[in-house]
């Protein structure tokens, strides 16, 4: 399994524009890369997103990048403010669940957790 994140610092205000733009546009396209396993978008600061994305194989992690890349800079100029930081290579500790934790239906279980109680 590869892994491919990538840090975006925006222009001040556009966070949610650009989160709907990634979500409707690049979305769709990475789930059709070779490989591709899962995405996810993380607010990380008031202006700043990092994309996480996993593949399969090192070859489909590079289409990835290069395919993101290449969308970013067709398709985001307005919301892209500074420089961006990028890292890629093998997950060599994995720790995925066995099983899916219950359904939180009321949010009792949450209790005591957090620091707080409802």
């Amino acid at each position: 399994m590869y892994l491919v994140i990538r840090t975006y610092e925006l222009t001040l205000g556009t966070r949610e524009e650009f989160i709907q733009h990634v979500q409707e546009r690049l979305v769709p396209l990475l789930n059709h890369v070779p490989g591709f396993r899962a995405f996810s978008l993380v607010e990380a600061g008031d202006n700043n997103v990092t994309f996480i994305g996993t593949f399969h194989a090192l070859a489909d992690a590079k289409a990835s990048a290069r395919l993101t890349r290449d969308w970013i800079a067709k398709n985001t100029e307005f919301f892209i403010q500074g420089v961006t930081t990028l890292a890629a290579g093998q997950v060599r500790v994995p720790n995925e669940p066995v099983c899916l934790p219950p359904t939180i239906q009321d949010g009792k279980e949450l209790q005591g957790l957090f620091g707080y109680a409802q």
